[in-house]
């Protein structure tokens, strides 16, 4: 037992040293004449800095590198992200980042990684499978960013920012075909309106079959943006944006997972060779999600600072009909789909004073106030249903934050940084359930109820920068995160604790050899208390008096402190003109304190749910000279030695396989372009092994898993 388990850690072992050992061959080698990595800026720490001169760990990803990897979701452009794993849930996905996240329905837990839209903060789940176009970048900040990113940024932020109008009449559009019957289209058009007024309209539509034998995951698209700036002068610049998503079709699907004991109908078959198959009596869930941003930025230059102003309004609507949990109806009955439909408002003011970009002190000082309240209304999955239960709940929420930070010279090549920000959450919950018997007709209903709690929390930074070379820099940090407490779906609502995360993190950035080889770590010790966990319990009793009904609730329950231990490795190595090579160890020691999962099982130092211990990415990029233009092959292979999915295997029906186990996922690409780059065109294989891994374990041996290989090509062009 002991060398089964050894050799796989051996493997791991020896694929960590030999990547440490090939930045290290490169280091040493003797410098040749070539070209050096491009320089990358981000705005990161609220102002445009060098990826490589910002003390964070930090990876982006940019809108060209996802056109040429047929990536059009968040979710595909994090796939290759080290220690980024997104995890399914039925409305969407929720990021983990280095064991930091939050697995279940984002209407009842917050989020741990937050999520910004051109600067617009966004909590859904739905969001993070939502289409990408006219993206500039990705931006993934690792670790907690309690003071510029305090709301609910306990393990880290991820920033997505489009294309804003320019001075210059032009546009793009992108062709893509694929598998599974994918048609998709995006384009853009920027049309300078005079010398102070610049429009930029960005359109997209996608359709395509399921995935699964039911028609699960199709895909139907529609998406559209309209930004118009106005700078009247060199000092004041003025952003309205409009942004519309809408999708329809079959959303979440799960498969059969097979577990002992329980009803005989619930002995699903799972020896399909499709892992996509499902039985033939599960249908295909039924999803339509809109959402549409309203949002307004305003910067003027005041001298002595930058003062920008960004109100927004997000208006979302979900309706699902879906029955995940039990796969099908009872037999011999024809009982509908149970219905959900959820209507979220979301109003958000960010108010930011930021110094000159020239300065020696950096400084930001800012107020932030979020207000949202979710609506819903439908009948959750019971089993077996005698009764149908409705549950109406309303969950208002506001949030109000002050913070500022500082990055001040205290000798030449050494700077220091403070950061501090105050946050104020309140929750409210108001519910009610309304139930029929389907054998006697019996009515309850218990009225609308309320509670409600506050929560506040000071989030603060302290880190030193240091200029070791010139193209070298060490830094050394601590930093802590907050997350607010709330309440679990469950009738009546159970209250939970907000959870607090504090982070030693030590790193360095480094370029050699005029620039051709990047090399960047950092390791990070994480201490928190209250780990905000979510499960789901379908044995849980019904709400309603004297039913014996077993009901599907997803709690959440705060862990006792625990700890995280890791670091990463990453490299980008130009070893000749035209060949880059590329390769990132992360380690993650990941465990849950003390917690029970319904008084049925102690959990304490479980794994944290969605997080490798090890995982390697190796890749590579080729470019000839062919025929006027360049010719790109792209390679990537994310080699993973497993993570536990769900924390579900002490309910009823037991024995459901919790844990994903090793598996590596490779990606191709071929891209082709003239050197005015006016047109393209690419071939692309995601998930080259076809394997599935699971992502999701929900009771009554359901699972969902990721996507199958898929393949297309794309043809774009500019004007």
């Amino acid at each position: 037992m002991n060398t089964m388990q050894g050799a796989p850690r051996a493997r791991r072992t020896a694929l960590a040293l030999a990547v440490m050992g090939l930045c290290a061959q490169a280091a040493q080698a003797q410098a040749t004449e070539g070209k050096a990595l491009q320089e990358v800026v981000v705005t990161a720490e609220r102002r445009a800095t060098n990826v490589q001169k910002t003390a964070i760990s930090l990876a982006t990803v940019s809108g060209e590198e996802m056109r040429d990897k047929g990536q059009t979701t968040l979710e595909a452009a994090l796939s290759d992200t080290p220690a980024v794993t997104v995890m399914a849930t039925p409305q969407g996905g929720q990021v983990f980042v280095r064991g930091v996240g939050s697995q279940g329905d984002s209407n009842w837990v917050d989020p741990a990684i937050g999520l910004n839209l051109d600067g617009v903060y966004s909590g859904r789940a739905e969001r993070v499978f939502s289409s990408m176009y006219d993206v500039a970048r990705v931006e993934v900040l690792r670790g907690p960013q309690g003071t510029l990113y305090g709301r609910n940024a306990t393990g880290g932020s991820v920033n997505v920012l489009t294309h804003n109008p320019g001075p210059r009449l032009g546009g793009a559009v992108n062709l893509q075909l694929g598998n599974y019957n994918l048609r998709h289209a995006d384009g853009a058009l920027n049309v300078p309106l005079g010398e102070q007024w610049a429009l930029r309209v960005a359109a997209m539509r996608e359709t395509r079959d399921g995935y699964f034998s039911n028609g699960g995951r199709a895909s139907d698209l529609s998406a559209g943006r309209i930004k118009l700036q106005y700078k009247p002068n060199a000092d004041v610049s003025l952003l309205a944006t409009v942004d519309s998503f809408d999708s329809s079709g079959a959303g979440a699907t799960t498969v059969p997972r097979a577990f002992a004991g329980g009803p005989p109908f619930f002995n699903w078959k799972t020896d399909y060779a499709n892992p996509w198959q499902v039985d033939d009596l599960h249908p295909a869930d039924v999803q339509r999600t809109r959402f549409t941003t309203y949002a307004l930025q305003a910067d003027v230059n005041l001298g002595f600072g930058l003062l920008t102003v960004q109100p927004a309004y997000v208006k979302s609507h979900r309706m699902t009909q879906t029955d995940l949990v039990a796969g099908i109806a009872v037999p011999g009955t024809t009982l509908p789909l149970p219905e959900t439909t959820w209507e979220e408002t979301q109003k958000t003011l960010e108010i930011r004073l930021t110094s000159p970009a020239r300065s020696p002190w950096q400084w930001v000082l800012g107020v932030y106030a979020f207000e949202a309240s979710n609506v819903q209304t439908g009948v959750p999955p019971s089993f077996p249903p005698p009764t149908w239960e409705s549950y109406d709940t309303r969950v208002p929420a506001t949030s109000r934050a002050l913070f500022g930070q500082l990055t001040a010279p205290l000798m030449p090549g050494l700077r220091g940084t403070a950061g501090l920000r105050y946050t104020r959450d309140e929750k409210t919950y108001h519910y009610g359930v309304h139930s029929t018997s389907v054998w006697t007709g019996t009515a309850y209903d218990s009225g609308i109820q309320q509670v409600s709690n506050t929560y506040s929390a000071a989030t603060g930074k302290l880190g030193l920068e240091w200029d070791v070379a010139p193209q070298s820099m060490a830094y050394a940090q601590w930093a802590s995160g907050y997350k607010a407490g709330g309440f679990g779906i469950a009738m009546p609502p159970q209250p939970y604790e907000p959870e607090h995360l504090n982070a030693i993190e030590l790193g360095m950035k480094s370029r050699f050899l005029n620039n051709r080889l990047q090399v960047n770590g950092e390791f990070y010790a994480y201490q928190y208390k209250n780990y905000q966990v979510m499960y789901a319990d379908s044995a849980a009793p019904s709400p309603v008096p004297g039913d014996s009904t077993a009901s599907f609730m997803q709690y959440v329950v705060n862990a006792g402190a625990g700890r995280i231990r890791g670091f990463e490795l990453e490299s980008r190595w130009r070893a000749l003109p035209d060949t880059e090579l590329r390769a990132a160890v992360t380690y993650t020691d990941a465990h849950y304190g003390n917690f029970a999962l319904a008084a049925l099982q102690n959990m304490n130092g479980a794994r944290v749910v969605g997080t490798p211990r090890w995982s390697l990415t190796l890749g590579a990029e080729q470019t000839w000279e062919l025929m006027g233009g360049l010719l790109r092959a792209g390679w990537s292979t994310r080699f993973s030695d497993g993570y536990t999915v769900s924390l579900n295997d002490s309910m009823p029906g037991g024995n459901l396989n919790g844990q994903q186990g090793q598996f590596h996922k490779t990606d191709l690409r071929l891209n082709y372009a003239p050197l005015d780059e006016r047109w393209s065109a690419g071939l692309w294989v995601k998930n080259l092994e076809n394997k599935a891994q699971t992502t999701q374990v929900l009771p009554f041996g359901r699972a969902q898993i990721t996507d199958p290989r898929t393949v297309g090509v794309n043809v774009g062009w500019k004007f």
